[in-house]
Order: structure tokens, then sequence, then C-alpha cells
């Protein structure tokens, strides 16, 4: 019984040592409590460097390591978060940030690198980057992958190399890695001083990297005078990394809408920014129909034009405050929210919220009376987020923004 018993607290603490440790490791050194995380000075005699925390990294505004050099090996390691990196994150890659601030007198463009060890070998991503000091912030990332034919792996940020190239070694490293290090040396003098920032492993080409992938939805009056387009991202970054070019000589904010005028096919693309240079783009082709036919004079055709409500789109997506029919309680919001309508008289009123994709989450439609009514609706199972809703009554629609804060 007592086997049974030890086996199953085996087995489960071993999944729960699986799991804890699939999450990719990152070092952003932003705790305050602990900014330096499990990253201390190499055993004597290679552990010289004094370490320190400076803020803000220009390329995300957070804080970031200081390591400076002194007499001697002078090498920071962690030796708790990186183990095993092959065997867990193989095809993945080790990003870090770096900037050199005091070379030594060095006086040559130095190359960033980060090495990695199984315990006994050695291997270093080196960058192809050059940076002086000064020169600014720079992103590298080395990817976690096995040699290929006796070549150590290599991207377009650098290369792995070893003092003593043996594939066999390099892929136990990668496999089997125990710790990584980060140093400041690079002269035989000890004025070196360099900033290391967000040594972390996630995918090479992720989504949160360089993602401008989009949906566009087209909306065409009754009369086809004009149709209007709005782009949802498929992407978690910030939308102010974005500007869409609608084609048509416009080039405008991804929460912005656009009224085109003018029927035809156009090519509308989203574009991803690094800075104030273009990083990625996706795009997309549209075509805008010609204007509906009229009556033929005698009888015209009666079309009611959704003017109002492309305008209070745009306004609300915009941020512009518009005179609004309906109200939410609260806003923000976290487990529901009252509509507040005030009806001329009793009528139907529709609701639905929608989400940054155009997705309906929720919708439902209640009778209420004239003046002043309460409609409330669940939201709990809404995340943080920012929401459209839209509520039909009386023949009029009504967008409204409506935040989720859990």
């Amino acid at each position: 019984m007592v086997k049974i018993y030890f086996s199953a607290l085996f087995l489960l603490f071993g999944s729960f040592l699986f799991n804890a440790q699939n999450v990719p490791p990152c070092s952003d050194f932003n705790d305050p409590s602990n900014p330096y995380g499990n990253w201390a000075p190499s055993a004597p005699p290679n552990g010289n460097v004094s370490v320190g925390v400076g803020s803000a990294n220009a390329l995300d505004g957070s804080q970031f390591l200081i390591i400076k050099d002194k007499s001697g090996g002078s090498w920071y390691e962690n030796w708790k978060d990186y183990q095993y990196l092959g065997k867990n994150f193989l095809g993945q890659c080790i990003y870090f940030d770096f900037y050199l601030e005091n070379d030594s007198g060095y006086g040559m463009p130095y190359h960033p690198y980060i090495t990695l060890s199984d315990g006994t070998n050695n291997a270093s991503f080196v960058a192809s980057v050059t940076v002086t000091p000064g020169s600014g912030w720079v992103r590298i990332k080395a990817p976690i992958q096995l040699s290929s034919g006796g070549v150590l792996p290599s991207n377009s940020d650098g290369a792995w190399t070893m003092s003593t190239v043996n594939a066999a070694i390099f892929d136990n490293i990668i496999m089997n890695s125990q710790v990584i290090g980060i140093t400041p040396d690079i002269t035989t003098t000890q004025q070196e001083v360099v900033f290391f920032d967000n040594i972390c492993v996630k995918p090479c080409e992720g989504c949160n990297e360089c993602n401008s992938n989009f949906k566009i939805q087209t909306t065409t009056s009754t009369s086809g005078n004009y149709t209007v387009g709005q782009v949802f991202l498929e992407s978690t970054n910030s939308p102010s990394l974005y500007k869409v070019d609608w084609g048509d000589g416009t080039l405008g904010d991804v929460l912005t809408s656009h009224v085109y005028t003018n029927p035809g096919s156009y090519t509308v693309c989203v574009i991803q920014y690094e800075g104030d240079k273009p990083k990625c783009k996706t795009c997309l082709s549209i075509c805008i129909p010609k204007p509906a036919q009229g009556g033929d004079g005698k009888n015209p055709v009666n079309v009611k034009s959704p003017l109002n409500q492309v305008r209070d789109i745009a306004l609300v997506e915009t941020g512009i405050p518009i005179q609004a029919e309906y109200t939410l309680v609260p806003n923000p919001a976290k487990n529901y929210v009252d509509v507040i309508t005030n009806l001329s008289k009793k009528g139907s009123v529709s609701i639905r919220i929608i989400d940054s994709s155009g997705k309906i989450l929720t919708k439902s439609s209640e009778t209420v009376n004239s003046g002043r009514q309460s409609i409330r609706i669940d939201t709990e199972k809404l995340i943080q987020g920012v929401y459209m809703v839209e509520v039909n009554a009386e023949n009029k629609t009504n967008f409204q923004k409506l935040i989720i804060s859990k």
C-alpha cells in the first residue's frame, strides 16, 4: 500500500515538474524585490562582476541589468531557468537585448554574445550586428537548433560558435543545457560596462514579435454611394504599432474606419512598425461595389441611409464623444453591465456585444416600457478588454464602447 501511495505521489509530482519546465524562461530584470532573479556571479575565480539595474531600455521602456567588469574572469550566470532548452524548446529562439556603455578603450566595433553550457562544454552565439559605446540597444535572437551536417546553426542575427567545433558536443549543449552566461569582458582592463535585458525563450517569429495579419469588414450603404472599411487585428500587440494603407492613397490608424466613395478594387495593407521603420506587412484585396440603381423617377426607391450609424461607429472607435441615447453602467464593467434605455414608447430592444475582430459574443432582446429602464447583460465570461455594444431600438442603432476590467 505504501508503494502504491508513493508511486502515485511521484507521478503527480513528475507531471508538475514537466509542466513547469515547459514554461519558456524569461529574465526581464523588472522584479523590484528580486531584480536579478536566479542570476549570480560565476563560481570563483570567474565571478568578478558588479551588478545593478537601470531604467529604461529604449526597446521596451523596461528596467535592465547593468554588469560592470572587475579584475579577473567576469561571468554572470543562471543555473536554474535555462536547463534542457533543446528538450523543451527546440525550434524556438533565445532573445536578448544588449547595450554597450563602456568598452574600456577597445576602440573597435563589438559583437554581442551569450554563452550556453552543458556544465562541461560551452558554445556562444555571436551576433552579426556590431555596437560601439553609446550606439544604442540591439535585440538579438539565437536559434535553439541542432547542428546540420556538422555545421552549427545560424540565422540573420548571427551564428553559434565553439573554440573547437564538434557537432555532437554542440547538440548535447543544446539538448542538455545547464547554464547560460553573460559577461562584460572585452579587454584586459576593468572599465567595461554592458547592459543586458529580456533574455527570453520564445518563438523565433512569434505573433508578439511580428504579426500584421488582420481581417477587414466592409459595410456598403443601401444606396451604394459609399462603403465603410474597418480593420480588425489578429494580434495582441498594441494597435499603436500599426498603420493601415487603405489602397487609395490614405494612411491611417487601425482603430479608425475608412470611407470609400469610389467603386473599384483596392489593396489594403496593414504595416507593423518598429520605431519609425516598417517591420512587416500583410495585404488583402477588396472590391468596392458600384452605387445601387435608383427608381424610375415616378416611384423613387425608399431607402434609409445608415450615415448616422456609420458616423457613430467611427466616433466611438476614435474616442470622440457623441450624444448617447443609451448609457452603460458600470463602465468599466466586471461581471455585468446595465444598459439604461429611455424609449418614447414601449418597444423591443436588441443588444449585441462585439469584440475587436467583429465576432458577436452575446446577443439578447427584451421588450421594455417607455421612460428610463434598465436591461442587465451578463459579462462574467468576457475576458478583460475593449468591446463594442450595439443597441437597436425604435428603428435606431447606437454603438458604445464597453471596457471589461477583471
